[in-house]
């Protein structure tokens, strides 16, 4: 799974440079190592690309002595990453791989080309390299890609006593929270938690103390729906299971919130249109690339409005005055718009809302159009009564000021809701169409009452 990139480098970040340059450069390797046992993956990834590239070189290698170096790798930004492996040597990577936590392991790989991938395996030995290979088969952006093979599957017929010998002696003591029973099938059928595993009877059977009844996350299952069983059922991991429900890895709560980051800024990027890879160290011309199709498609959605104004030349020619009403009505249509489209991919993204149960929700985001509508309205037609004097016009925006809020409140809950009927990201374009229509529906809404007005008036 792509990492997100994390914060730029910051004075704490620098000062890790100058500590772990000089102790470098003067061959301080046991001091070295107390830095990298002490200090976090997240504060020592700024770290690497900061450093010439022969003191990079022994610092990975003390990154792997430790267990460390996938995890600091991992929180690199991608572009520094794609760099830093493609300048580290295959017997560096394999080491790097072969000392780091599956999922993790099976992340880096994910950056490279076959040709490099079926090298680095190949050195990684028939065991790792095999268990790695499953990783990476998983189908992108599911549990199976997500999870990592590093978890502890107990035995139901075992004793409390020999399963916490089991635990003391398990390497990787850091990557589970719960503790899994599974039958000489290997089908999951029990979960216990550590506190329950200490406090139990060491002659107890795990049988007699685990809980049966699991939350689970089916292999293929997506990023989102693992989010969510999590969030909901507040777990620190989640087992990932076959459709013989045999027990393939773990999920752990460090990679949900990777995915729970990724989502909510591929969101927001999305709701912007901005493409997903955009960073604000891009240079100019990606950054151009990236942003001009969506510009391109809101400067056709803005000819529209502009055709719909077309229409109505005379009328704003007769009465001037709509020229400067005219952006109130958009304006507060838009904002209404987007607040509902916001609520709405919010929802959609949490699964709290589906085709089948969101029409009720369109219906209800409708009638706070209308409510906000009226009373928004009804303020726009004091000021404008107070600003022109003119009843008929105050009238006619408080309709207009309706109308549009109405329809820009059922619209962005229902193009968000059809584009996920189909399949599509509810959050890609959303916006454009939501506002578009908004103005096209506020503006001809106001201009032909308007137009309607002038003609009785005669």
């Amino acid at each position: 799974m792509e990492r997100s990139p994390r914060q730029p480098v910051t004075h704490s970040s620098r000062s890790y440079h100058q500590l772990i340059s000089r102790l470098l450069r003067h061959n301080a390797t046991p001091q070295l190592r107390k830095v990298i046992d002490k200090t976090l993956p997240a504060d020592l990834s700024p770290i690497l690309p900061m450093l010439l590239p022969q003191d990079r070189d022994r610092f990975i290698n003390l990154l792997i002595d430790a267990g460390k170096a996938g995890a600091v790798l991992l929180e690199v930004d991608q572009t520094n990453l794609t760099e830093l492996l493609g300048e580290m040597s295959d017997a560096t990577l394999a080491s790097v791989c072969g000392t780091s936590a599956p999922d993790d392991a099976a992340d880096l790989l994910d950056l490279l080309d076959e040709e490099r991938l079926a090298a680095i395996l190949e050195r990684l030995g028939t065991s790792r390299g095999a268990s790695l290979e499953a990783l990476l088969a998983g189908e992108k952006d599911t549990a199976g890609s997500l999870m990592t093979t590093d978890f502890l599957a107990l035995d139901e017929g075992m004793t409390v006593g020999q399963a916490i010998d089991q635990l003391r002696s398990y390497p990787r003591k850091d990557t589970f929270f719960y503790a899994y029973t599974v039958d000489a099938e290997n089908h999951l059928n029990g979960v216990l938690s550590l506190r329950t595993l200490i406090l139990a009877d060491p002659e107890t059977t795990l049988s007699e103390v685990r809980l049966q009844s699991v939350v689970r996350a089916s292999v293929d299952a997506s990023e989102e729906e693992v989010a969510r069983l999590v969030a909901k059922y507040d777990l620190l991991s989640i087992p990932v299971v076959d459709s013989q429900n045999r027990l393939l890895g773990v999920v752990t709560v460090d990679d949900i919130i990777d995915v729970i980051q990724e989502q909510a800024e591929e969101d927001l990027l999305h709701l912007s249109g901005v493409a997903v890879s955009e960073r604000i160290t891009s240079n100019a011309r990606s950054a151009f690339r990236s942003r001009f199709p969506w510009l391109v498609v809101n400067l056709v959605m803005t000819f529209l409005t502009a055709a719909v104004i077309s229409l109505f030349e005379g009328t704003i020619g007769r009465w001037a005055i709509l020229a400067a009403l005219m952006p109130i009505v958009g304006g507060l249509g838009g904002n209404a718009g987007m607040q509902s489209l916001t609520v709405f991919v919010r929802a959609l993204a949490l699964g709290e809302v589906q085709w089948r149960t969101g029409l009720g929700v369109v219906w209800k985001e409708l009638l706070v159009g209308l409510m906000n509508g009226l009373a928004n309205g009804l303020l726009a037609a004091v000021i404008v009564l107070i600003w022109t004097r003119d009843p008929l016009l105050a009238g006619l925006i408080m309709i207009a000021m309706t109308a549009a809020m109405t329809i820009a409140s059922t619209l962005g809950s229902l193009i968000p809701l059809i584009l996920e009927r189909f399949d599509f990201d509810p959050a890609v374009s959303s916006s454009i169409f939501v506002l578009t229509l908004t103005d096209v529906a506020g503006f001809f809404s106001f201009l032909g009452l308007a137009t309607l007005a002038l003609r009785l008036r005669g």
